[in-house]
């Protein structure tokens, strides 16, 4: 991260391959030191001649040489990436160009511009010898600050140090111009004269940086555009060029005297005026055609971004560029905001640092060095912002990397989204998920989901459990298998009908028998609920089952309870009713004997008249009579199997009251029927709707005991409620039921009779029994007196046998 943010991650990843622009430039370097160095041989050697490369009236001094080898060893260090080696090389030059400045500005001698070879130096006539001239000062200057600027992270390096170092060039073909062609009285040649070596030297840096940092820089940071690029980069070695073939010309021409000096000039200046000419006359033409074309895609530019513009902000997408050397980043418009961050807050590198997440940051750089080491065209990321409230925002997105010539990364642009929302709902659906797959690991009913074609998707823990299956064993396998053979087709067309019409019965929401069949063959019972979801245009059936066999076997255990206990009852009811019972009887078996005994008085007496006849009738009556009780009671007593069938609500309830009443004749209780003649049929167990009547009759004989004959009544009413419902009524006159016994009449052991050794269950029975007939029992108060209880049947139309 430190190499990031100093601008070197180039050097931290070990891109060393050198494209060819940097192999030019290292040639020009050498040659740049190595003519140096010849030409500081030449002092070692007491060499006048390679001083000055042949010209020995204008040698290069000792430290001018050493100050260009410095300056060249610091731009081999500089192409090769070692920056800091460099700008050690290059202080040397910057100081010698700064002592010698001082010199000549404050008149001042510092001595130390004879510090080598000074016996050689003072034979030389010159108004200082040893101190570097003008020229040599100047491109120490301009090379060391153009050196120095490239290799600063600054977002217009390349520019600027481009500038100086073309300031450079352009300075030194023109002191090689008046080195070569001025006459040695000219004030600007003594000016800026310079050795052989020394302008051989500044060529070759000059053209060295130049090659290094190809493209000329600082035309692009002068131009509007990147057209006007392309022209002044064919322009400026054009100008710097040209000029100097008018020169070489006059130099031609001279020794030959083809012309007089005075002609010789006049046609250098119409060579030179022509050649501006043309070359102007170029670039106004090109620049026109250029224009033109400039002008079409800019409005075509401004056109496309106003529609990425637009594109960008509806997706809220944001677009940014990535100078790795200068580690600046440019955004595009709005998106700082829609990433949660303040506008121009991540100008470079080490602002987005302090913005991002601290854990995220090493990630992002891995994912950086990976796609460089692969050289892939582009990488996708994500990490996250923390913004000033202590919120935190994630991103993700994808960058576009670009290289130069030896595989280094110069920059990346991409795009970048907020996710924070789409990672908050993803959250927030992996939680739901783990609590509904916690659920569904902990409920007990067992849990499929099948899709349309009928294939499972889904098998609970619970489900392995019921049927004996392991989950991978039956995933994508047809549903039916989970079923008896003999039931499959059925499930099968089930599931085809519902798909095709919509209608999923009771299965939907409500419990509905059905039954499964186990890995090991062994079939049991379900209850089946099911919901219906569609997902991506699919429809899919989750599916709960319950094993009900053990609900079954205790249904099936209360239902032969339930009768036990109802034939219990019917048997304390027998057991109560005993007494009164055997009263009765004996009045038709007494009348029996008596008539039996008259007629055999009459036989004996040797009557055969119709008297005896009728003696024999009124005693076989009577002894019918006695039969149909003793048959009512061992019907009612006896215990049976339900028999639900059509029953006449008349007899049913006649034989009922004849049944009770056989025994209580001596209470003089009037019975009034109030029958509807709509309600004629009920479907229901005779038996035990006759169970239900003795028990409320029984009741409320005992609760008319205590009252004065005239005031016993029972009365019996029925009538229909609606074409299914028939309610029977059983009203007396007695002193009602107490409130606290009224709120638990129903329930067991609670007994309506005072001074009773009754169980209390009869009322509790009755009700069983009318619910289990599928309706409804209730009891209240009379407001003119005495209790009324009602229970209602299934009726059964007429015809309905």
């Amino acid at each position: 991260m430190c190499l990031l943010r100093t601008g070197t991650i180039v050097e931290a990843l070990g891109l060393r391959d050198m494209p060819m622009t940097k192999r030019v430039a290292t040639g020009f370097a050498a040659l740049a030191g190595f003519a140096s160095l010849l030409a500081f041989s030449g002092w070692v050697f007491h060499s006048p001649g390679l001083r000055g490369f042949g010209v020995e009236s204008r040698p290069v001094w000792p430290l001018t040489a050493l100050g260009y080898v410095a300056l060249s060893l610091g731009f081999l260090a500089a192409i090769a990436g070692r920056y800091r080696a460099a700008r050690l090389f290059w202080a040397a030059p910057l100081l010698l160009a700064v002592a010698s400045f001082a010199e000549t500005f404050f008149e001042v001698d510092f001595g130390f511009d004879r510090l080598l070879f000074p016996d050689a130096i003072t034979q030389y006539s010159f108004p200082h010898p040893g101190r570097p001239g003008t020229t040599p000062i100047t491109i120490f200057t301009l090379l060391v600050v153009a050196g120095f600027a490239s290799t600063r992270a600054h977002r217009n390096r390349n520019e600027i140090a481009g500038l100086v170092s073309s300031l450079a060039l352009g300075l030194a073909i023109g002191t090689t111009i008046l080195l070569l062609f001025s006459a040695p009285d000219d004030p600007l040649s003594q000016a800026y004269a310079i050795s052989i070596p020394s302008a051989i030297t500044a060529l070759a840096l000059a053209m060295a940086y130049v090659f290094w940092h190809a493209g000329f820089g600082w035309v692009t940071m002068l131009s509007a555009n990147r057209t006007d690029t392309r022209i002044m980069q064919l322009l400026l070695p054009t100008a710097l060029l040209l000029p100097v073939l008018p020169s070489v010309l006059e130099v031609l021409i001279e020794p030959a005297d083809l012309l007089s000096p005075l002609g010789s000039k006049v046609l250098v200046m119409f060579l030179n005026i022509l050649l501006v000419a043309l070359v102007a006359y170029w670039a106004v033409t090109r620049v026109g055609r250029e224009q033109s074309a400039l002008l079409q895609t800019l409005d075509d530019l401004r056109k496309s971004e106003e529609r990425l513009n637009t594109a960008t902000a509806a997706h809220e997408l944001g677009v940014f560029e990535w100078d790795v050397a200068s580690g600046a980043y440019t955004w595009s418009p709005g998106t700082e905001q829609r990433l949660g961050v303040k506008p121009g807050s991540m100008p470079d590198f080490d602002s987005w640092v302090a913005l991002v997440e601290p854990g995220d940051v090493q990630p992002m750089l891995d994912t950086v060095a990976r796609a460089v080491a692969e050289r892939a065209d582009r990488f996708s990321y994500r990490y996250r912002f923390r913004e000033a409230n202590g919120n935190v925002r994630s991103v993700e997105g994808s960058s576009r990397a670009f290289y130069d010539d030896a595989g280094n990364l110069v920059r990346t642009v991409g795009v970048i989204l907020n996710v924070t929302e789409r990672d908050q709902r993803e959250a927030e659906l992996r939680r739901r998920e783990a609590q509904l797959r916690s659920i569904i690991e902990t409920v007990p009913d067992a849990m499929v989901v099948i899709d349309e074609d009928g294939a499972i998707l889904e098998f609970s823990t619970a489900a392995e459990e019921l049927w004996g299956y392991s989950a991978p064993a039956v995933l994508g396998r047809y549903f039916t298998m989970l079923a008896p053979a003999d039931e499959r087709d059925r499930y099968a067309a089930a599931l085809k009908y519902f798909l095709r019409t919509g209608d999923g019965g009771a299965a939907l929401g409500q419990g509905v028998p059905a039954a499964g069949e186990a890995a090991d063959g062994r079939r049991f019972p379900l209850e089946v609920r099911s919901g219906m979801a569609h997902v991506d245009g699919r429809t899919l059936l989750t599916v709960f089952f319950r094993d009900i066999s053990e609900r079954l076997a205790s249904e099936e255990r209360l239902s032969e309870l339930s009768s036990d206990l109802a034939h219990v009852s019917r048997q304390s009811a027998m057991s109560e009713m005993a007494a009164d019972l055997a009263h009765e009887l004996n009045q038709p078996l007494s009348a029996t004997s008596n008539f039996l005994a008259a007629a055999g008085m009459l036989l004996d007496r040797g009557e055969q008249n119709e008297r005896v006849a009728d003696l024999l009738r009124m005693g076989s009556e009577q002894t019918q009579r006695a039969g149909q009780i003793i048959r009512r009671l061992r019907e009612f007593t006896e215990r049976g199997e339900v028999e639900m069938q059509s029953e006449s609500v008349e007899q049913t309830i006649r034989d009922a009251v004849e049944l009770v009443l056989v025994g209580t004749g001596q209470f003089q209780i009037r019975v009034v029927y109030d029958l509807d003649p709509k309600a004629q049929q009920i479907y229901a167990d005779r038996i035990q709707v006759q169970q239900v009547l003795v028990n409320l009759l029984r009741n409320a004989t005992d609760a008319l005991r205590a009252l004065p004959r005239e005031q016993r009544q029972i009365t019996i009413a029925s009538r229909k409620i609606d074409d299914q419902m028939v309610e029977i009524e059983v009203a007396d006159t007695g002193p009602g039921i107490a409130e606290p016994v009224l709120k638990q009449l129903f329930s067991r052991f609670t007994n309506t009779k005072e001074n009773s050794d009754g169980m209390g269950i009869g009322l509790s029975i009755s009700k069983r029994i009318i619910e289990a007939h599928g309706g409804t029992m209730s009891a209240e108060n009379r407001p003119e007196g005495g209790a009324a209880f009602r229970f209602t049947l299934s009726a059964v139309g007429e015809g309905v046998e």
